[in-house]
């Protein structure tokens, strides 16, 4: 178990991603952003690449408990109950999460050119298809792999607009005619 300042400066440094960009991360930035002083990042982190890592590691740690508290409802009975779920992921990650999932774009995109740092995170997606596709499964919906991937990309195209400011509609009824129109296809 990490301690609470290896928490407090990597959730700094998701802060830090999510306002700043790749281009922004740096120990004292960090150190300013957690409040704390001069070098204590590098104590935990020694080098930029350690940090990242370890800011990867927080999202998934985060995930994890967002993806629990959802999952205490019970699975969606009715794609309308799906379409709802993911209209509040949404509205979740482009409002109180904005930041880190600002900061889970910055990753993607700086794994384009450094591939493992796409391993943890693609993973987390590959769990999120796969529970989608078994909940599309109970509805009867065939190629329930297939639909649960198109799903979430148009997802997370979805959010991407949102947090670009292209669509700032509310996302439940884009979501609804989505799960809707891919209940519907097959």
């Amino acid at each position: 178990m990490p301690s609470a300042t290896a928490v407090r400066v990597t959730d700094a440094a998701l802060q830090v991603l999510g306002t700043g960009g790749l281009h922004a991360l740096s120990h004292a930035r960090v150190d300013a952003t957690a409040g704390l002083p001069a070098g204590s990042t590098s104590n935990y982190f020694r080098t930029r690449a350690a940090l990242v890592e370890s800011a990867v590691v927080r999202l998934r740690e985060l995930d994890a408990a967002d993806w629990e508290a959802t999952l205490a409802a019970g699975p969606p009975h009715h794609p309308a109950q799906l379409a709802d779920m993911y209209a509040r992921f949404v509205d979740d990650a482009t409002g109180a999460a904005r930041i880190r999932t600002i900061a889970r774009y910055v990753i993607f995109v700086q794994g384009v050119v450094q591939p493992d740092l796409l391993e943890s995170l693609n993973a987390d997606r590959r769990l999120l298809v796969d529970w989608t596709a078994q909940v599309l499964r109970s509805f009867d919906v065939p190629q329930a792999t297939a639909t649960a991937e198109t799903l979430l990309a148009a997802v997370e195209g979805l959010i991407m607009h949102r947090l670009t400011s292209f669509v700032t509609a509310p996302a439940g009824p884009e979501v609804h005619r989505l799960v809707d129109a891919l209940c519907r296809r097959v």
